[in-house]
């Protein structure tokens, strides 16, 4: 063990400094929408919207900061900028809810003022910060981590570090705010600056100490590249063709990709039409999972009797679920995945992916049948432990759907172009909590009629069957097409 720890001393060391981004990251996505419905009296709607938009162009800023990282900045550079913006955000926030009023009037929309203005300066220093940091964690992990195993090795200790984060960040929102307590929120705010602070200082003082590789050498950090983007781009063209960088260098846009397109083999384009295709059901997928963080948090603060004996549990804490379950069932789907190998079962990417869609409908078929008794007025609060069990059905959704997506980038794309392809795999976040967002805007908390894009809303039930719809519509669909789609993968032949 000692000898595993040595060897991996920088990546153990890397990943407990991410603990204290991910206790404010994920700490903050506890109360995200809470915050914006009791501190700055915005409405549901409203605070769907703003969900929608902020997590739309946050999962579009890592795109732009590592453009900039690798092309002006070190590692450590960029997750010093990191570890500073996001200090700033959380003092920003803190300003803003050290502004809170008691008030009964809800926004329907933006109102300017000191406190909506460092509201938006701290949303915007966080993705900044989101960004360089998660970035530059991930871009030394694989430097300290030399070969393919060795980089898979380090993403397997560094993702249950990085989740321990995640449940910290929820627990101390909930222990230092509590339930309804809005004058509470700045201290959190401040209380997550002072976590970044620290993690900032012990970073900076031990980095030429422990950041090192698996053969205990100080890790290169002074590499920068010049306009790498366009530098890869050349060399891939130039390998996949006749002409030299020099003369593609000559070529405008329109040329660029028409010889693109001509240099790709009939598997490679089959290949790229079924990475697509894919892209299309995990953003699908996604818009459902993202209600978690939006319509779920309106449904648990209302509909959920949070109360047990003398204390009211708060509605973040509800948000420990997720991360808890995935940290406790992930060891045993690892063993069940070892348990079809050796049996030589065939559980490919879009078996998963179906089992994972069908999954998670039943999840909103859980919440469709409650929203009926919620509807018809038959019960106005449901007991707490319902909520674990759809915490769990989720969680066994989300392990079988990331299994398949991280499997999907390996089978379907060359080494030369995986950087790409996860940046697109990543990108459909923007996408799918974007429209997750708006969607939630419709969700049922007043007694007013909805529509989802001309599909009228009347009740907590006919919202969640949309999500029950759009997953066994999409399950259907995969079922359907399943064969030609996995003879368009080629696996054999990679």
């Amino acid at each position: 063990m000692s000898m595993l720890k040595e060897k991996f001393k920088g990546t153990y060391f890397i990943s407990f400094i991410s603990i204290t981004t991910a206790i404010c990251e994920f700490g903050i996505s506890s109360i995200f929408i809470l915050f914006l419905l009791y501190i700055l009296n915005f409405s549901h709607p409203l605070a769907s919207e703003t969900y929608a938009y902020y997590y739309g162009i946050a999962y579009l800023f890592p795109i732009f900061i590592g453009y900039l990282s690798d092309k002006y900045l070190t590692k450590t550079g960029a997750l010093t900028i990191g570890f500073i913006t996001m200090i700033i955000s959380q003092l920003s926030l803190a300003f803003s809810a050290s502004l809170y009023v008691p008030s009964t009037i809800q926004y329907d929309h933006y109102i300017s003022n000191l406190q909506n203005l460092s509201f938006l300066i701290g949303l915007f220093c966080l993705a900044l910060g989101v960004s360089f940091t998660n970035i530059s964690i991930s871009h030394i992990i694989n430097s300290v981590n030399k070969t393919e195993r060795l980089k898979i090795d380090g993403l397997s200790i560094y993702y249950p570090i990085l989740n321990i984060g995640v449940i910290i960040g929820v627990i101390l929102m909930s222990l230092i705010i509590g339930d309804k307590n809005y004058y509470l929120y700045k201290w959190g705010f401040l209380t997550l600056a002072f976590i970044l602070i620290i993690g900032l200082i012990i970073f900076r003082l031990l980095k030429n100490k422990y950041l090192v590789d698996n053969d205990g050498k100080l890790m290169e950090d002074n590499k920068k590249y010049k306009n790498p983007i366009k530098k890869e781009s050349l060399r891939v063209l130039s390998k996949k063709s006749s002409k030299s960088i020099q003369q593609i260098k000559n070529l405008n846009l329109k040329e660029k990709v028409i010889l693109y397109k001509q240099s790709l083999t009939k598997v490679e384009k089959d290949k790229l039409v079924v990475f697509f295709i894919f892209l299309v059901f995990i953003i699908i997928y996604r818009i459902s999972y993202t209600q978690t963080t939006t319509s779920m948090i309106f449904f648990i603060d209302n509909y959920v009797d949070r109360n047990i004996s003398f204390f009211n549990i708060p509605v973040q804490f509800f948000s420990i679920l997720n991360p808890l379950f995935v940290l406790i069932l992930g060891p045993i789907f690892l063993k069940i995945n070892y348990k079809l190998e050796e049996k030589k079962i065939e559980f490919g990417i879009v078996k998963r992916i179906i089992l994972a869609l069908i999954v998670l409908a039943i999840v909103f078929m859980i919440l469709s049948g409650i929203g009926y008794y919620i509807d018809i007025d038959a019960v106005s609060k449901i007991n707490l432990l319902w909520m674990p069990l759809i915490e769990i059905i989720i969680a066994i959704s989300e392990l079988l759907f990331s299994i398949a997506g991280y499997s999907m980038i390996g089978d379907l794309t060359y080494e030369k172009y995986y950087s790409l392809f996860f940046g697109l795999f990543i990108a459909t976040g923007s996408i799918s909590r974007y429209m997750s967002g708006l969607i939630a805007i419709e969700f049922p908390v007043y007694d007013t009629p909805k529509f989802v894009y001309s599909i009228p809303i009347d009740g907590v039930m006919e919202y969640y069957c949309l999500f029950v719809f759009m997953n066994l519509v999409a399950a259907a669909v995969l079922i359907i097409y399943r064969k030609k789609i996995t003879e368009k993968m080629h696996i054999d032949e990679s």
